[in-house]
């Protein structure tokens, strides 16, 4: 291998606003390494988050089309890169690291994969959350959203999966890596991931996922509220997520970023609180339990109170009250933050805060 190929594909992807940091061990080397050959390293350093053509990029480099074509489909089957439309007319781009190629080799995942995966997870995500927006939001249980109340169609998930072209259920590869490394997890981790429109395209042609109808994709995500996990949009957009993931504190990326490395950035919080009726709680601590954030807790008194500061506006709390104490209720108007409307808005807005406009001007 050679290493200064490598360290300049560790800085083209740094230059995207969700980064990927250097290391003192460098093991971020070794993950472009298990990742890319020196040919698959060499084009990847020439293409971006724009989708281009095979002839376009063929032309740009001075190649040959047809071996140009057959490079970027490989380094597309491999989940190096991310491939749009069908074969013969596709669009290639560069993705970020998360989300992206890491999630594009859940049938490529093992053990010494997982262990440097592991390895590099603190430096990525310090690096990715770091900017004042977040790319992930959680979208709340919408059953305890009072019909009476206004809400937008990015903060309701039936909403976000109705307006999908296409629907595909993965496994989880988060909660996938952590059984790898041992770690047990009593989450369902089997089809609970939720890839939409483009997404979806990608993992149902590659085997990755299967394609569900909405009623499915619907019946996945209450098992989800019903397993305690949290509900995520990636991306934190108004307008074409690339897909719903179901979350737990202690495997999955975003959540476990907040929880365990206390990043208060790493989620978009939703735009909904719970509500305490005191007088009609009893101190179960069912809510208390599952909670993902620890917001949650019982006073002196035994009654329910939460903690502003680490409160996500999951909703899980309500579901799992059995005394219909808890409510939904939206946080004041002034509070109530509207993300980007697109994907290139919000790489935009991150790439601004970050100072990382290489890509994103």
């Amino acid at each position: 291998m050679e290493p200064e190929l490598y360290r300049t594909l560790r800085s083209h992807y740094q230059q995207h606003p969700l980064g990927f940091p250097t290391t003192e061990g460098e093991v971020e080397l070794r993950i472009l390494e298990r990742l890319f050959n020196e040919e698959e390293a060499e084009m990847a350093l020439h293409l971006t988050p724009r989708p281009e053509a095979a002839q376009r990029v063929a032309g740009r480099l001075e190649r040959d089309p047809e071996e140009t074509e057959s490079l970027l489909e490989r380094m597309a089957e491999k989940g190096q890169i991310l491939a749009l439309g069908k074969k013969g007319s596709r669009r290639y781009l560069l993705v970020p690291y998360i989300p992206g190629v890491w999630e594009f080799q859940l049938g490529r995942l093992d053990k010494a994969f997982a262990e440097d995966c592991e390895a590099y997870y603190a430096a990525q995500a310090r690096d990715m959350f770091s900017s004042a927006t977040s790319p992930v939001r959680v979208v709340t249980v919408e059953k305890h959203i009072p019909t009476s109340m206004k809400v937008y169609p990015f903060e309701v998930a039936s909403q976000i999966v109705r307006e999908a072209s296409r629907l595909a259920l993965a496994d989880c590869i988060c909660r996938k890596q952590q059984k790898l490394l041992g770690k047990t997890c009593r989450k369902p981790h089997e089809s609970m991931c939720l890839n939409l429109s483009a997404s979806a395209d990608y993992y149902i042609e590659r085997g990755m996922g299967t394609e569900v109808r909405v009623d499915e994709a619907l019946r996945a995500l209450e098992k989800g509220e019903k397993a305690g996990l949290v509900r995520t949009a990636w991306l934190n957009v108004q307008n074409g997520p690339t897909g719903l993931c179901q979350c737990c504190r202690c495997c999955c990326h975003g959540l476990r970023a907040a929880y365990e490395l206390d990043i208060p950035n790493a989620l978009a919080r939703s735009n909904f609180v719970p509500a305490i009726d005191t007088e009609q709680c009893t101190g179960c601590g069912s809510c208390v339990d599952i909670c993902p954030m620890d917001s949650l807790s019982l006073d002196r008194n035994d009654k329910a109170v939460r903690n502003p500061v680490r409160c996500i506006g999951c909703g899980l709390c309500v579901s799992a009250c059995p005394e219909g104490s808890l409510s939904l209720e939206r946080v004041a108007e002034e509070q109530v933050v509207l993300p980007p409307e697109t994907y290139t808005g919000l790489m935009t807005e991150i790439a601004r805060e970050k100072g990382r406009s290489f890509f994103y001007k």
